[in-house]
């Protein structure tokens, strides 16, 4: 597919033009915050993988996400969501989102008796296929026939997971949410986001995205597109290398715990076995004995692996989650989630994975318990 950098586009024919300015989307391209070839082919390609009718590309994960609530609630509505989620979400919910009077009340995942109790009249339900940063599962199965029995909207992040672990719309999802910066664009060059949904869903989220202006820029488009043409290779290596990963630190003195859902030791193995195929996705977490302040020099020490807030891409990245990416969280709503002062959530890339092992080896041998 061609990079179409027009803004904007001219008519020979002036009622064309201006039927095409009235409708915007499917009577010819007018200007490219309304629509562009280059989006379009990336939209069409995310909603075929999700198996959705249709899609809607953003600037950013953050504006999909918060365009999407934004175009199904309205003030005085109340949203059901799980506890699990990346900490820009969580700031969205807890601090933007009141100011215009919606309500978000949060529940653990696996809460599922207080999650259906809350939904009785809900507007709309959110988690996280596979929540950031703890990795925990959602029972998609369960949410969406929660959602449905209570008529209301089940909306899916499901970045960490990508379309080829799981098509959360196959399960009762209403909408679908990804970060095209981290597993469909994969390669640390773009920033990009996109929801897959209905008809009936998409378009007040298209009206909203084209009033805020959020969209994705054409080149931003056609990146996701090269990188999507290895998006399988790269998951399938991902998972792979990630449990390696996982297994190895579970055997080092240094790591409290190991958080990924297809070891044998995670209390979510049966649901990764029949939601995602026995597939943990290529993101784990891990404590580190000692807090903070040797998380914090196992970190410098590394050398393959860098210190980064991104994940999903070609490259291994670390964050130390309670300084990095969820900062926005009190010390009460960390611990909630489960985030402790030595957690750090680790995206495995294409690398060896014994490269990747023997870096975190060496790093927290070196640290010490500093």
């Amino acid at each position: 597919m061609p990079v179409d950098f027009s803004s904007t586009y001219s008519f020979s024919d002036v009622d064309e033009f201006a039927r095409a300015s009235e409708i915007k989307v499917g009577a010819g391209y007018v200007y490219t915050r309304w629509g562009n070839p280059t989006i379009d082919s990336f939209e069409a390609a995310v909603a075929e993988l999700e198996g959705a009718p249709h899609a809607e590309a953003f600037a950013s994960g953050m504006a999909a996400i918060t365009t999407t609530i934004l175009a199904l609630c309205g003030s005085g509505d109340r949203i059901v969501a799980a506890r699990q989620l990346y900490g820009g979400t969580h700031e969205f919910f807890s601090n933007v989102l009141p100011r215009y009077g919606i309500k978000a009340e949060l529940f653990d995942v696996k809460d599922l008796d207080d999650i259906e109790r809350a939904l009785d009249g809900a507007r709309l339900l959110y988690c996280e296929t596979i929540g950031n940063p703890r990795v925990k599962v959602a029972d998609l199965e369960s949410l969406g026939g929660m959602a449905r029995a209570a008529g209301v909207a089940l909306v899916v992040d499901s970045t960490f997971a990508s379309p080829v672990l799981c098509r959360p719309m196959e399960l009762g999802a209403s909408a679908v949410v990804h970060s095209a910066t981290k597993f469909l664009g994969g390669h640390h060059d773009l920033l990009g986001g996109v929801v897959c949904a209905s008809e009936e869903v998409i378009e007040p989220v298209r009206a909203l995205a084209r009033e805020f202006g959020a969209i994705i820029a054409p080149f931003t488009a056609w990146l996701a597109l090269r990188g999507m043409q290895t998006l399988p290779l790269r998951v399938e290596r991902a998972c792979a290398s990630a449990r390696a990963v996982a297994e190895a630190l579970e055997d080092h003195p240094a790591i409290g715990a190991v958080f990924y859902p297809a070891l044998e030791s995670s209390e979510d193995k049966d649901l990764c076995d029949s939601l995602l195929g026995g597939r943990g996705g290529g993101v784990l977490a891990f404590d580190v004995s000692g807090g903070r302040d040797r998380a914090r020099s196992f970190q410098e020490k590394l050398r393959v692996i860098k210190p980064a807030a991104s994940l999903g891409g070609s490259h291994s990245l670390i964050v130390h989650a309670a300084s990095v990416t969820h900062t926005q969280l009190s010390p009460q709503e960390l611990a909630a989630a489960g985030i402790s002062e030595g957690f750090c959530r680790l995206s495995v890339g294409l690398e060896d994975p014994a490269d990747v092992i023997a870096d975190l080896y060496e790093a927290l041998d070196a640290s010490g318990s500093a």
